[in-house]
């Protein structure tokens, strides 16, 4: 799940995250198709995400969704980069 703005995207990847044991997640839009990549695999494609990286007026939000509790865990080593990521890419960062 992926919430933009006002609007949620339903961006699952199936996977199960294993309580403490580190799992990478990195994910890239373009122009509204988005990517999912976990431990450097792709887990999710999908098209129309809401296009909120145009100006610095977009929320984004990362561990929430409107009807289940917030994420409890930890995020290390948050990274926004201007640009597509590729999955070569993604792969590395994964491995890094």
């Amino acid at each position: 799940m992926l919430w933009a703005g006002s609007n949620w995207y339903d961006a699952g990847t199936g996977v199960n995250t294993v309580p403490r044991e580190w799992t990478h997640f990195a994910f890239t839009v373009n122009k509204g198709h988005v990517t999912v990549y976990v431990n450097g695999e792709e887990k999710f494609t999908g098209t129309g995400f809401p296009d909120v990286f145009l100006d610095d007026q977009g929320t984004f939000s990362l561990g929430v969704n409107w009807w289940d509790a917030p994420f409890k865990g930890m995020i290390d080593e948050l990274h926004i980069y201007k640009g597509v990521i590729t999955a070569d890419q993604a792969a590395a960062l994964a491995h890094k």
